[in-house]
């Protein structure tokens, strides 16, 4: 299971569709296991592994303002904008994530990664 926890965004605004996910990698009973960082269309491509495994969806996510997770599924790809009725609109940007981690003093750094 795989749990997103924030957008990276490309810095150049021709590019909006290109971002990343940063996602919590989660064992069955919930513990992390991993942390990484997955395009636009690698996360796609887990979806429709994960539907034609198990015929559902291995991805969650956990939005602003939400109190608890969200399935990902194919068509939240399926929009005008990474800010038009997707999840990923709703993800807290890498500097936000990282100001939560900052708050709860937990001591992980996540900078973005070149392209």
């Amino acid at each position: 299971m795989y749990m997103a926890i924030a957008v990276e965004t490309s810095k150049d605004p021709t590019q909006r569709m290109n971002y990343r996910v940063w996602f919590l990698e989660l064992s069955d009973r919930g513990d992390v296991i991993g942390l990484g960082v997955k395009t636009r269309e690698e996360v796609v491509q887990s979806l429709f592994r994960s539907i034609r495994r198990t015929g559902k969806s291995n991805w969650k996510a956990f939005t602003k303002n939400s109190e608890a997770s969200k399935p990902i599924e194919i068509y939240d790809f399926i929009s005008q904008s990474t800010c038009e009725n997707t999840h990923f609109g709703n993800l807290p940007t890498l500097n936000e994530f990282q100001e939560t981690l900052n708050r709860i003093q937990l001591s992980l750094e996540l900078r973005p990664i070149a392209c």
